[in-house]
């Protein structure tokens, strides 16, 4: 029997490290990525708005400690629950590599974590390497999706791979800008969602939250979905300015907002279309209907590799039976009849389909509009 400690209410506190080859080891900073949703990190900030400075020096003190008990060599990071309830921290883990929500730590340390990697690997010393403590810094996480409400009526965010028609960030000295997105390109279903950081520098937390609001509001990504409504939101609330919350703020967040509005704005490509012709649809001359992907992503026809296909030739379903998934992003969307193009307007509710003609191969990538099966009412 394995036995762990639950903590109700934590939040999620990082310290970044450097450590060299001749056993000298520097404590950039502080970061708090407590914004999450299914463990993801959406917002990531230089400092922490509770915890307090005891327990700072603490985490600094045991990072240093993990690092030099290991010999660690370069840049890590120690990983630390911060235990809102008992008001004391508890190590997680440390990730030895550099990450996402490194450039935090560079805006408020005058330190360049990348070029300090080179350093150490050529057998440099960081022994008289000068840490600044240089005001506040926010990072976002720009995804590609859009969200939805699911049968328990909580939110669920589709990824939302495609071609992006435009591309436009701000230029500013405070914006620091890491993009794998550009005007033109299409994003591949085969990655994470996550297609741009957008890092601003303040003076202080409020500073920092105001610039990064103007910097999405002036940010502009057509032909796929974006998180950037859900972040504006985020950065409006109350319970975020003034600081005080817990790793369930974001799920607490969601619903307690228009789901209605979120949903519409986040599925906003800002590219105008007609939408689908309901009638094209329609296979002239027969009752048949196509059935379209609603998505970009890996068709696959069966739950897993050793199970029969969730359809054939034949197969009878209704509206809400699953006839196949796509997986984009490292997600998998079971897809239906009543989520695909024009399902509104052709699919009833009461009514079973036929399946008629299967259009694609197991593991075949697909666009939003091809084709998947072909149906007939019974």
């Amino acid at each position: 029997l394995y036995l762990e400690k639950f903590v109700e209410s934590m939040r999620h506190i990082e310290i970044q490290i450097l450590r060299d080859g001749h056993g000298n080891t520097q404590i950039l900073g502080l970061r708090d990525c407590t914004v999450q949703r299914n463990n993801q990190k959406v917002l990531e900030e230089s400092g922490s708005t509770m915890l307090t400075q005891a327990l700072a020096k603490k985490a600094f003190s045991s990072a240093r400690k993990l690092a030099d008990a290991v010999d660690y060599i370069g840049a890590g990071t120690v990983e630390f629950i911060y235990d809102l309830t008992e008001k004391t921290i508890y190590f997680m883990e440390m990730n030895t590599r550099l990450q996402v929500e490194h450039p935090v730590t560079e805006w408020t340390s005058g330190v360049q974590i990348v070029a300090q990697q080179f350093n150490i690997a050529e057998g440099g010393s960081i022994k008289d390497l000068k840490i600044g403590e240089d005001g506040f810094s926010i990072e976002a996480r720009v995804t590609a999706e859009k969200a939805k409400l699911n049968d328990q009526g909580e939110f669920d965010f589709i990824p939302t791979p495609g071609l992006v028609t435009e591309c436009k960030f701000p230029e500013r000295d405070d914006l620091e800008i890491i993009s794998a997105v550009d005007e033109g390109k299409t994003i591949s279903p085969f990655y994470d969602s996550m297609i741009a950081q957008l890092i601003v520098h303040g003076k202080d937390r409020n500073e920092a939250i105001a610039k990064l609001l103007e910097v999405l509001d002036e940010t502009s990504i057509k032909g796929v979905c974006t998180n950037i409504a859900l972040l504006k939101r985020i950065l409006n609330d109350d319970t975020f300015i003034k600081g005080k919350y817990d790793t369930g703020y974001l799920p607490a967040f969601l619903k307690s907002i228009d789901s209605d509005a979120l949903i519409e704005e986040m599925a906003y490509t800002g590219v105008d279309s007609t939408g689908t012709d309901v009638d094209s649809l329609r296979i002239e001359g027969t009752n048949e209907l196509k059935v379209l992907a609603p998505m970009t992503g890996i068709f696959y026809s069966t739950p897993s590799p050793n199970d029969p296909n969730y359809v054939d030739v034949g197969s009878q379903v209704n509206v809400s039976y699953t006839i196949c998934q796509i997986e984009a992003m490292k997600l998998f969307s079971q897809i239906s009849l009543s989520s695909v193009t024009g399902a509104g307007e052709l699919f009833e509710a009461e009514q079973n389909y036929e399946v008629v003609r299967v259009n694609q191969a197991n593991g075949a990538q697909v666009n939003a509009g091809d084709l998947l099966f072909v149906v007939k009412p019974v």
